[in-house]
């Protein structure tokens, strides 16, 4: 017995139905696929952020986070590769954050050598900047000196060393120049020791 033909409108429909999955599948899979690319776009690395960090826009608004910004500077510098063009730049964009007296106690011209210089010291101790920790803001001190207002913070560096894991605490002090917070200097914390774990 012959089996009988299939009605050409159940065919179209089923040609119509695979069709139409098959646009939906491709509509899911081109969002998916702008959405990460979008993604993608709109994370820039961490060196890019601050090579074009905007400090007009985005400054600093507390000495905490002047002293953040700062550290985010500095990992950068003692911890990636960078070219001398993108050193240059970091050191250009971290001299923006100083005060004029420390900005004149350090002339941009010998700066970056001296940046340099210290990179190389550096890796030579086998020293890795791992991660920076700051205080809480409750924890910042503010005073007055010398008729200008004074902000004083100590950040924990921690830090992979030969012996272990080792923590450097570094003293910043701000100063505030019209109602803008800069850095007026940072030095090792009073009676501060590298410190180390096993």
């Amino acid at each position: 017995m012959a089996k009988k033909a299939r009605p050409a409108s159940n065919l179209k429909t089923i040609i119509v139905s695979i069709f139409m999955v098959a646009i939906v599948l491709f509509y899911f899979s081109y969002l998916s696929n702008r959405s990460a690319k979008r993604r993608t776009e709109n994370k820039k690395s961490e060196l890019e952020s601050l090579m074009e960090y905007d400090m007009n826009a985005e400054y600093p608004k507390t000495a905490r986070d002047l002293a953040k910004l700062h550290c985010r500077y500095m990992k950068m510098i003692y911890t990636e590769k960078l070219s001398d063009e993108e050193l240059d730049k970091l050191n250009r964009k971290m001299r923006m954050l100083y005060c004029s007296e420390l900005l004149a106690l350090n002339p941009e011209s010998g700066s970056l050598d001296r940046m340099k210089k210290d990179i190389a010291n550096t890796k030579e101790q086998k020293l890795e900047y791992k991660v920076y920790e700051l205080p809480e803001a409750s924890q910042v001190k503010k005073y007055v000196k010398d008729g200008k207002e004074m902000a004083q913070l100590e950040v924990r560096i921690t830090m992979d060393t030969e012996e272990g894991k080792g923590y450097l605490y570094e003293e910043y002090v701000m100063i505030k120049e019209g109602d803008t917070w800069k850095i007026y200097g940072w030095m090792p914390a009073e009676g501060n020791q590298t410190t180390t774990e096993e």
